[in-house]
């Protein structure tokens, strides 16, 4: 798996290195090549389509570097969510960067740059909320595998009460005492008054 999460980040790399190689070399034959000097006027045209094929092609890599990443700490639904997270991200990153290339004014390039960072805040909000939570959980250590715990948030409706099977990034899961698998969303384990009625058996 870590090698597969290597190769993703390698792949990116080497895109991003592919973009700014082609857009050079480009530019270096524009200027340089009598024969081409014709496509000078759509020198523009041709950067932004090289940046978006190969651009995408390195979110890609990076998106699927975060899935199997995740896929090292979490569940198969949480790592595809960050994975979304990671390519929506990516695309906000290139169309900032079409911005510089067809020399869009500032106005018009902050506009569109506060689009995409609204895109990208509205779709992590949950997901980072969430794994911040688990992280402190992590830090804090109210309970472990194993305790018997009452988890209890007002927000959330009735307490939880059941034996912790495990603790996640995005969430803490429980087997409660009807013998059904509970997930809690961190967050609300964070914010909640938890109760330990027993707890796991050392070593």
């Amino acid at each position: 798996m870590a090698k597969a999460w290597m190769r993703g980040v390698l792949k990116a790399v080497v895109y991003s290195a592919l973009v700014v190689a082609a857009v050079l070399l480009l530019d270096l034959l524009l200027a340089e090549v009598e024969l081409l000097s014709p496509l000078v006027r759509y020198s523009s045209y041709i950067d932004a389509a090289l940046i978006l094929i190969l651009g995408y092609k390195a979110v890609s890599s990076v998106a699927e570097a975060v899935y199997l990443s995740a896929l090292e700490v979490s569940d198969v639904g949480t790592a595809g969510s960050l994975r979304a997270i990671a390519r929506i991200a990516g695309v906000a990153v290139l169309l900032s960067t079409l911005t510089s290339v067809f020399n869009v004014n500032p106005s018009a390039a902050i506009t569109i740059g506060s689009f995409s960072g609204l895109v990208v805040g509205f779709a992590t909000q949950n997901v980072l909320t969430q794994a911040v939570s688990g992280i402190f959980l992590a830090i804090a250590r109210p309970f472990r595998i194993g305790d018997h715990v009452v988890i209890y948030n007002r927000s959330a409706g009735e307490p939880r009460e059941g034996v912790v099977e495990d603790i996640g990034i995005m969430h803490t899961a429980i087997r409660s005492t009807d013998g059904s698998r509970v997930l809690i969303p961190n967050n609300v384990v964070f914010n909640a008054i938890i109760i330990r009625r027993g707890e796991a058996a050392e070593g």
